[in-house]
């Protein structure tokens, strides 16, 4: 028995296609103008060709789904980029070095002012070491909250819109 005889022994018609694939009679036609499964005789297909047309068919749709994820990914990558050199150009964005530096450098300022501040409130040594312990210690409590701030920053958790919690 010939290959050809062989498959048209389990040869289904275009009904019985589209019973077994659970598609229309439309959808196994364009099946076979796409040249996914091959006519075995006039309105004829083998079984065989069938299954592995409609396993070809969803394979190419797969992949092109999968191209169409990545090139999507990419786009928005692309997108993010420009938005940010944008926001960077507009200075609506700086670099966390930059906002660092300028924290920095403010901090520095405040302190030094405070540092003679209780040597021009008061002659009295007392109150004055007693007024530089206040101060010191508010410059720890801040110094520790800037460090928290500064981790939360560079980690992306500190969120600038939300209420301080008191």
């Amino acid at each position: 028995m010939s290959e050809q005889e062989r498959q048209s022994g389990q040869a289904l018609t275009v009904d019985q296609a589209s019973t077994l694939l659970g598609r229309s009679r439309r959808w196994v036609y364009n099946l076979v103008q796409g040249g996914y499964i091959a006519k075995v005789d006039t309105g004829r297909y083998s079984l065989v060709a069938v299954v592995r047309g409609a396993v070809a068919y969803y394979e190419d749709q797969l992949a092109q789904s999968q191209k169409a994820a990545v090139a999507t990914k990419a786009t928005e990558a692309r997108t993010r980029e420009i938005e940010l050199r944008i926001q960077e150009r507009s200075r609506e964005l700086i670099p966390l070095d930059d906002a660092k530096a300028v924290v920095s450098e403010m901090a520095t300022a405040v302190r030094s002012e405070f540092q003679g501040l209780a040597a021009r409130y008061t002659r009295d040594m007392g109150e004055r070491r007693r007024l530089e312990q206040e101060i010191d210690g508010a410059f720890e409590r801040l110094s520790k909250h800037a460090a928290e701030a500064g981790r939360a920053l560079e980690t992306g958790e500190l969120d600038l819109e939300t209420e301080p919690e008191a």
